[in-house]
C-alpha cells in the first residue's frame, strides 16, 4: 500500500486549496488520498485506443 504523506505536507496542500477541515477529517482524507494515489498508479499508460472499446466496435442494424 502507498504511504500516506507526512501531515505537514499534507496540511501545505490543505492550506494552498483553501481547505480548512476539523484534525480528524484531515487525517481521514490523508489516508484515503494515500489510497487514491495507488489507484491512479494501477491505470493504464498509455491508455488502450479508442477501436477497442466495445462501443466503438458495434454497429447497431448490422447483422454478422
Amino acid at each position: 500500500m502507498a504511504e500516506p504523506l507526512p501531515p505537514e505536507e499534507f496540511a501545505l496542500l490543505l492550506a494552498r486549496a483553501g481547505i480548512a477541515l476539523p484534525p480528524e477529517e484531515v487525517e481521514s482524507l490523508r489516508q484515503a488520498h494515500a489510497k487514491l494515489a495507488q489507484m491512479l498508479a494501477l491505470l493504464r499508460d498509455p491508455p488502450p485506443a479508442l477501436a477497442a472499446e466495445p462501443a466503438f466496435a458495434f454497429a447497431a442494424g448490422e447483422r454478422a
